[in-house]
């Protein structure tokens, strides 16, 4: 009896799982942008800090990873130093104002994604 009871609810969630809409980049999405659904872990969004949140961008010299963490670092008081070109990444001193070293990060270059490392 038991075994049967079993085997019933087995095939019954199998098909209220066969039978559950889903959703795929092809149908869309119910969210507030028409853009997002094409992307695996949803879609790119403006930061109220900096930029699109996310959004992938490679960096192909230090003059190009010196530009993006300007932007980055725009509204603060900060500047940046010396940019070393590592393998796969860019290393960047960061320092206030006032000559105090304050963090060392790093760029990917593969996607633009910046890093504390101290």
């Amino acid at each position: 009896m038991m075994r049967m009871f079993g085997t019933i609810l087995i095939m019954a969630i199998a098909m209220a799982l066969a039978s559950a809409p889903v959703v795929t980049a092809d149908n869309g999405c119910d969210c507030c942008c028409d853009k997002c659904c094409d992307q695996p872990y949803g879609g790119y969004r403006p930061s109220p800090r900096w930029g699109w949140y996310g959004a992938r961008q490679n960096i192909t010299s230090d003059r190009e990873a010196r530009k993006y963490l300007e932007e980055f670092y725009a509204s603060s008081n900060i500047r940046i130093g010396s940019i070393k070109e590592r393998d796969g990444y860019y290393e960047a001193e960061i320092y206030r104002k006032s000559n105090a070293k304050r963090d060392r990060v790093i760029i990917d270059k593969g996607c633009g994604r910046i890093r504390s490392i101290e």
